[in-house]
């Protein structure tokens, strides 16, 4: 049984078929479909079911994938820390981020880690808080900026650094009735076109559940996890947006912030990472250290989504 195939294995179950994990792995379908026949042979085992649209994991190659992912992790840690004692600084540093965070702040943090650190290989993919958690549980980045609720709790084998507590607000166009009130109830926003983050954002999970909370349902015309194009949205007199009040005080002369009254819709801002079934090595632990101390000293209460100079 060699390494390749454990690979390959995963990827067909993964994406349920051969011609896309086939393409995720750069090799022709063909080979990729003998070598899981190969597999089944030496294991005297069907792993999947062939159905005439998707490959189905059978029982024992349910139990055999659970065995593989670890197997695999455990492969990818070792390496990690052999190229860490190796070379010291030097190792590989996959970080997650959320998008749009670059012109806030993200883009200033990672030039300055890397002129600090130049010989850490680090690489930057941007998706939602929701998918960032699960590429850290299972290792495939390392840290990531995420969103939570205030009081969430983590998933298993998770640890995260609270960077940043902060409220939801609503941003509206200056010629939108609801920006003469000096504070907004949710009721108030029941007949509203929302513009908000997509379904799997923190910010999102929070407002939706609030509206259930009181027997309501948000009507959300537009999803927007990149937050210029929120408040942009909102100073086009399309919606109500809502989102971090920072936010909107940076684009005071597009929008006006309106804060909630009689609903606590609190989230926060966190750099997270796999504390238990990720590789810990020094790169991240440099990385981890470096996000505490320049937060600390670059960003101010109320900036974290803002930035500021």
């Amino acid at each position: 049984m060699e390494i390749r195939q454990l690979e390959y294995f995963a990827a067909v179950a993964r994406h349920g078929g051969v011609r896309h994990a086939a393409d995720e792995l750069n090799v022709s379908p063909g080979n990729l479909s003998e070598q899981i026949k190969s597999l089944e042979t030496e294991l005297g085992v069907r792993l999947f079911e062939r159905g005439p649209r998707r490959l189905k994991l059978t029982q024992p190659g349910i139990d055999f994938l659970e065995r593989v992912e670890q197997a695999l992790l455990m492969l990818k840690t070792a390496r990690e820390e052999m190229l860490d004692f190796a070379h010291l600084e030097r190792g590989q540093l996959l970080v997650g981020a959320l998008p749009g965070l670059g012109p806030f702040w993200l883009s200033r943090f990672l030039v300055d880690f890397l002129n600090r650190h130049p010989h850490v290989d680090l690489r930057l993919i941007e998706r939602g808080s929701t998918v960032l958690l699960k590429l850290l549980a299972s290792g495939d980045v390392h840290a990531a900026c995420v969103l939570l609720p205030a009081e969430g709790v983590l998933p298993a084998g998770l640890s995260a650094q609270r960077l940043i507590v902060s409220s939801l607000a609503v941003v509206v166009s200056p010629e939108h009735p609801l920006a003469r009130q000096s504070s907004i109830c949710l009721e108030q926003l029941a007949g509203e076109r929302l513009i908000l983050t997509s379904p799997e954002e923190t910010p999102r999970l929070i407002v939706d559940e609030a509206f259930r909370a009181r027997g309501m349902e948000p009507e959300v015309c537009f999803e927007a996890n990149d937050p210029i194009t929120l408040v942009q949205l909102a100073a086009g007199g399309v919606g109500v947006g809502i989102t971090d009040p920072s936010i909107g005080r940076l684009h005071a002369d597009k929008v006006v912030t309106v804060p909630f009254e009689g609903v606590s819709l609190m989230y926060s801002m966190a750099v997270a990472w796999a504390a238990e079934r990720g590789p810990h090595t020094r790169a991240l632990d440099t990385f981890l250290r470096f996000v505490v101390a320049w937060w600390r000293n670059n960003m101010k209460p109320g900036q974290a989504l803002a930035g500021g100079d």
